[in-house]
Order: C-alpha cells, then structure tokens, then sequence
C-alpha cells in the first residue's frame, strides 16, 4: 500500500524471525525494515535494480532502532511502514515503524542511506535525485544526530568467526544483517529469557568479503541511567586492526513472561 509519501507492507513473522521463545529478533526488524524501503523506493523508481543503470548503490551506513514490550510473536501479522524524512547532499534518511495487526507498536526507528558511485568507488551525490524523493521532516522519529559509542568498557568476550558463502549479498560483500547476527553469537540465553531489548544501533564502516576473518569483541558499558539497564558494545575488526562495524544495545528487565501456550491457542 502506497501513496508515494509513505510506503506500508504486511509481514508475517515466520521461524526464521523468532528468537526461542517465540519472539520477533531485532535481526527481524533489520531484514523487514530494508526489505519494506526497498519496495518503497522501487515504487519512486529508485531501487537498486533502477540506479544500477547509472552506476548507483544504495548503500546503509547507521541502522537505529527502539523496541517495545512486548514485541509480536511468531506468527503474528507486522505492518511496517517507511517514509524519508531528511535529505542531504550525501545522505537520506528514511524512518519506520513496525506494528502487529491490532495497531500495537512493536518498534520504530530509522536508517542512513547513502549512494554509491560503482565506477569511481566512492560517494555520489544524492543532489540529482531530490526532486523524485518524497521528504516528510514532521514526521522524523527520533534524532538523526550520530550516536557515539563510548570507547571504556569492560571486556566479557572475544572470538572470531570465518566469513563463509551464506554470509554474502548479491554485490559479494558481506551482507550488512551478518555482523547483527555475528554479535548474537555472544548472547546468553539465561539473560536473553529474563531481559528484552530496549535500543539497537549499528554502525557500518568497512566492508568485508569471502573469507575475511572477522573478530568481535563483546564489552559492557557502564549504566549511566537510573534504570535497571545493560549496555553492550560489539566491535566487529577485520585483520584485527580495521572496525568493520559497530553493534550497540540496551537492554531491561522483561515487564512480563510470554506465555506461549497461550499465544499458540490464540493462533
């Protein structure tokens, strides 16, 4: 559904979206937020498929995100709908918000696209393309300015782990939803349980291809709110010097458990 300002699009969750307790993952949020403004942007005639033409591609840059409990479940219906609501000479920014059938927000957030020249392999100008971009700045979610992790934490966990074929896109770099899922490698499922995620945000910096072998170091950062929270960075390096991407999170305590019989009746 469309009306050229804003575009809307329904989702039901499947297996491949839920954590082990049945939950909607932010790895989730992350695949139908994209997948959702992709749809948008083929709508305006901008997808990849349409700038390739001109040697452009989209490319994702910051990814934020803030979540509410509790969240949809397997297999609930998801409307995810997108709007831009900034632009500039070198970055777009197209907000979202995820919301079951009944109306209740799951999450909002936004994205920071930016647009690739593929011959010179730099940053294009999104100047030319303005007037086909729909901008809706009352409508903006949250602050665009840049998040700044703190560089002080304690370290919980290193490891590494070996970019393999399934890791790709189809421009044959690592797809940008793999380092979200390299930093849930980390997760404990005590925690996971008892904890809900509250703010995601991931910041990408480098790419990294076919075999490349990636280390992720886990850090907790210190709680600087009054609120019973965990703050955790993961930095994801390449050749152990280079940051490829950056993964920050808070997380509360659970307001309630999710009763999965009960779900699994209403369904």
């Amino acid at each position: 559904m469309t009306d050229l300002n804003q575009y809307t699009h329904r989702y039901s969750l499947t297996a491949a979206d839920m954590d082990t307790r049945y939950r909607m993952t932010p790895n989730a949020v992350l695949l139908y937020y994209q997948d959702c403004w992709a749809r948008y942007m083929a709508c305006l005639h901008m997808a990849a498929f349409d700038i390739v033409k001109v040697n452009r591609l989209w490319v994702i840059t910051e990814f934020n995100a803030w979540f509410e409990q509790p969240t949809a479940l397997w297999s609930d219906d998801i409307d995810v709908t997108v709007w831009n609501s900034e632009v500039g000479t070198l970055r777009l920014y197209a907000d979202f918000r995820v919301r079951r059938s009944d109306g209740v927000e799951a999450a909002h957030g936004y994205g920071c696209w930016t647009l690739l020249d593929t011959e010179a392999h730099r940053l294009a100008p999104l100047t030319p393309f303005h007037p086909q971009l729909p901008i809706l700045p009352e409508m903006t979610c949250e602050t665009h300015k840049k998040r700044r992790f703190p560089t002080e934490g304690t370290l919980l966990q290193q490891f590494e782990h070996r970019v393999n074929p399934i890791n790709l896109d189809f421009n044959g770099h690592v797809n940008n939803r793999t380092y979200l899922s390299i930093a849930t490698q980390s997760a404990n499922e005590q925690f996971m349980d008892t904890h809900a995620i509250q703010c995601l945000t991931i910041h990408w910096l480098r790419e990294t291809f076919l075999g490349d072998t990636l280390q992720c170091r886990l850090q907790l950062l210190p709680n600087e709110s009054d609120k019973p929270a965990y703050r955790y960075l993961h930095t994801i390096s390449r050749n152990e010097m280079e940051t490829a991407a950056q993964v920050y999170s808070e997380w509360e305590p659970r307001t309630a458990p999710i009763d999965v019989c009960e779900h699994a009746k209403r369904e």
